[in-house]
């Protein structure tokens, strides 16, 4: 079993979103040398929709909800477990933020700025493009089981 070995995504974002699965315990070392661990409680928000940061968060302990706003709150349209990572669009885009997420439970997230990923792919370029190609497979999953949804609520 290697350092990563963990359940997908939970409903209703059912994809498996596991990052970089077939890495060594030596490439998740080096991936994680180059972040710095966030903690937070439940109902802590972890991103905030319109939010300008970039940076990247690998889930390593705990629930997340991804909420978007509506006219009155908040919908919750996916739930991130462990193993799976946030924050991707702003990552490759630097558009604000497209989302809330909240803690669900105490969580840990691992944080990678675009300065700390330019850092690793500098020490590692092959294992930076492996993670790179492992975060737009999760981003088009994740795109297409919205579109999948959205033509299956317009039928």
């Amino acid at each position: 079993m290697s350092f990563f070995d963990y359940p997908s995504e939970k409903p209703p974002g059912k994809s498996a979103a596991r990052l970089l699965a077939t890495a060594t315990d030596q490439e998740w070392a080096e991936v994680l040398k180059h972040t710095h661990y966030r903690q937070f409680r439940p109902g802590d928000v972890v991103v905030t929709d319109g939010g300008r940061e970039q940076s990247l968060y690998l889930v390593l302990e705990g629930d997340l909800e991804v909420m978007v706003p509506r006219r009155r709150g908040y919908r919750r349209i996916a739930t991130i477990g462990e193993g799976s990572v946030i924050g991707e669009l702003s990552f490759f885009d630097g558009s604000p933020r497209s989302a809330m997420v909240r803690a669900l439970t105490a969580s840990l997230l691992a944080e990678l700025t675009p300065a700390e990923f330019d850092t690793l792919a500098e020490a590692n370029p092959k294992l930076a493009r492996q993670l790179l190609f492992d975060l737009g497979r999760i981003l088009a999953q994740r795109l297409r089981e919205r579109h999948d949804a959205a033509a299956a609520g317009a039928n």
